[in-house]
């Protein structure tokens, strides 16, 4: 026993005694060891985000920053459950750019109970895989704890499940980032400024996004709506205030500088804003191509535009340049006057058009069909008055 016991003590003796630099050796082993797997599993989690999930080089970098794996088996089954249940490439693709930590998941335990929800609540295959791509953060909610009290919260307002269905299908972030008190606020707040109820509940069905804003920026807006001499009794009071709601204060004054820039007053884009509140909500190369068009293709006057802005939110390609285009074909050959060029034939349906300005005159020029036909497709136009 004794010779046990010397033996031992020799033994610990000896391990304590070790060189520190051997010490060293050990720990810098460790580390390389830890260090080479954590750099092979970067190395793996962003080529399989390039190869598996179509992702940038960048965006596999970044998203590598959130998730990160050393096997394909668990990615590989909840891309499989992805495209079991009809999304494309391109949609797993933004959902694992925009949530990487969702190729982690267990795909029966935690992502088809949301796609069953929906399809419980009437949506169908197609209409769950473009509520889920458009909002993937759904995926990230409890079903319990946040979409069925906010599919519920909804349909108190909306009626039914389908419509709450379709008022989804138009901004589907509204069921994962719905707040209750914002969007109780904002109806009420619409209500007290006079807002007809169906009115309400017409845009809340149309336009849901417009009620997800803060209330204090909401009531901002409704007081500059009304400022501006809107009734709210009339639905351009409510378009206005998602026109509004839709860009920052520097992007409204920006499209207030464009509008100036052809000579308009303050006071005249206003009249136009009240009359169509979307021509503020065109883009600022939009406002330009158009008002280019009307004023320096065709020679209108500016006032001439802004009393009917609604024009300048039809597509120049597919409508404006195709009509123009026979207009002043038949102003050449003397067919028509310059005082019928202006603002009507443009909101003329195609059939009302083609039966006013091309047909009645195919015997005298039965080129304009084909005029007419090649520029909807070519959207370019080749005279000018």
């Amino acid at each position: 026993m004794s010779k046990f016991l010397c033996k031992t003590l020799l033994q610990v003796r000896h391990l304590t005694t070790i060189s520190p630099y051997s010490k060293l050796r050990c720990v810098q082993s460790l580390h390389f060891n830890y260090s080479t797997v954590a750099s092979d599993s970067h190395s793996f989690t962003v080529s399989y985000l390039i190869n598996s999930c179509s992702l940038s080089p960048e965006s596999a970098s970044s998203a590598s920053k959130l998730v990160s794996f050393i096997s394909p088996e668990k990615p590989d089954l909840v891309i499989s459950f992805f495209k079991n249940h009809g999304f494309s490439i391109a949609n797993i693709s933004f959902i694992i750019w925009k949530y990487p930590r969702v190729l982690l998941s267990n795909p029966n335990g935690t992502l088809l109970p949301k796609l069953e929800f929906l399809y419980t609540r009437g949506a169908s295959s197609s209409e769950v895989t473009k509520i889920i791509s458009k909002a993937p953060k759904i995926l990230m909610r409890s079903v319990d704890e946040h979409l069925v009290p906010a599919f519920d919260f909804l349909k108190g307002y909306l009626g039914s499940n389908e419509r709450t269905i379709a008022s989804i299908k138009r901004f589907p972030s509204i069921i994962a980032d719905i707040h209750q008190k914002q969007l109780s606020g904002s109806v009420r707040m619409l209500l007290d400024a006079g807002v007809p109820e169906a009115r309400v509940m017409f845009f809340l069905f149309y336009q849901p996004r417009m009620f997800t804003m803060a209330l204090d920026r909401f009531r901002e807006i409704l007081e500059d709506v009304k400022k501006m001499g809107f009734d709210p009794s009339k639905s351009s009071f409510v378009q206005a205030v998602f026109a509004i709601r839709a860009m920052s204060k520097s992007t409204w004054v920006r499209k207030l500088g464009i509008y100036k820039r052809w000579g308009l007053s303050e006071e005249q884009i206003l009249a136009a804003f009240r009359s169509h509140p979307w021509c503020m909500t065109l883009s600022e190369e939009k406002i330009m191509l158009a008002m280019d068009f009307f004023v320096n293709k065709l020679g209108w006057e500016t006032a001439a535009i802004v009393r009917s802005p609604l024009l300048l939110s039809l597509s120049l390609k597919k409508r404006i340049i195709p009509r123009a285009s026979v207009l002043l074909f038949l102003f050449q050959k003397g067919l028509t006057t310059k005082k019928t060029m202006l603002v009507k034939p443009y909101m003329y349906t195609e059939t009302q058009f083609l039966e006013k300005f091309v047909r009645p005159h195919l015997k005298e020029a039965p080129q304009l069909s084909k005029l007419y036909r090649e520029n909807v497709d070519r959207g370019i136009i080749d005279y000018e008055i």
